[in-house]
């Protein structure tokens, strides 16, 4: 990784050719859109607002570019870079200014929870709109299918259809996901290159504070008491951030406790994907238990 970065920062051409490729090919492996992210985010961390948006410009007409040669439309290229590039330029600039992880964080709530609020007022109720859409393309499919085929696509429409309610939030959510991924991967590789150390008792220390996390809380019983999508949909959101915040809790614990690696491993094969709430538990918890203050690192032996 400290090669790619190093790669990254020889300049503008060596990271537009790391970010476009990158971004393409987020389409057959979508986990490949945050590193062409963290390119964004470090060149906006190490070398300012112009140089970031002008690569973010080059590289993601690039891509665009491309994906319309490839693929034979460029909408959902241009959509994607600009629903994650966007919002993380701005987040990697305030981190630059401010050197305020949790700060940062804590903007990336507020953009999302407008991100929600957006998403309402733009295409309205989510389930009538994804039945729109769905139906448009039930149809144009029926005149393909067999009518086994048929049947089975009747089951998927009709799985997509009772997720609707929860898209604004799911779709929001996953684009704050990527964002921050991207930007604690720019911080990391920012740190490899020119301050090394530095981003373990960054991120160690990420803290959301007791008012959102309040927040949250309050949101969730509303959501339970009204069952108004809205409200779920702003928790989805907020639950998202303090899963992060919960896997900062578990990184810095295993550190203190003088911990194998391997049971960061374990956590993430096993808690993240299976018992996230548990994770997002945790980092809703610590907000008032403080679970890194309480378990000091181990002094180093002599």
């Amino acid at each position: 990784m400290k090669s790619l970065a190093a790669f990254v920062m020889r300049g503008r051409p060596a990271a537009v050719l790391v970010a476009v490729p990158a971004a393409l090919l987020f389409w057959l492996f979508p986990p490949l859109l945050i590193m062409s992210g963290a390119v964004v985010a470090l060149v906006t961390l190490r070398r300012g607002a112009a140089e970031g948006a002008l690569l973010a410009g080059l590289a993601g007409l690039g891509a665009v570019a491309l994906a319309w040669l490839v693929l034979g439309t460029s909408w959902p290229m241009l959509w994607v870079l600009l629903v994650c590039w966007a919002p993380l330029w701005a987040l990697a600039l305030m981190l630059r200014a401010t050197v305020s992880l949790s700060g940062t964080v804590r903007a990336a709530a507020l953009l999302a929870l407008l991100g929600v609020g957006g998403f309402y007022l733009a295409l309205g109720d989510p389930v009538v709109w994804w039945g729109q859409t769905l139906g448009g393309l039930q149809r144009e499919l029926a005149t393909l299918a067999t009518p086994d085929d048929r049947a089975t696509l009747e089951q998927l429409l009709d799985l997509l259809r009772s997720w609707a309610a929860l898209l604004p939030g799911q779709t929001v959510g996953a684009a704050l996901l990527f964002v921050l991924t991207s930007l604690l991967l720019g911080r990391w590789w920012q740190a490899l290159l020119f301050n090394p150390g530095g981003f373990r008792p960054e991120f160690h220390q990420l803290r959301l504070g007791r008012p959102l996390a309040l927040l949250a809380l309050t949101l969730f019983g509303a959501a339970l008491l009204s069952g108004w999508p809205f409200l779920t949909n702003l928790v989805l959101v907020l639950g998202m951030l303090y899963s992060i915040q919960g896997i900062a809790v578990a990184h810095a614990l295993v550190f203190n406790l003088g911990l194998s690696p391997a049971w960061l491993l374990l956590f993430y094969l096993l808690l993240v994907p299976l018992l996230s709430q548990l994770v997002m538990a945790l980092g809703i918890a610590d907000a008032w238990a403080d679970f890194r203050t309480r378990v000091r690192p181990r002094p180093a032996k002599p």
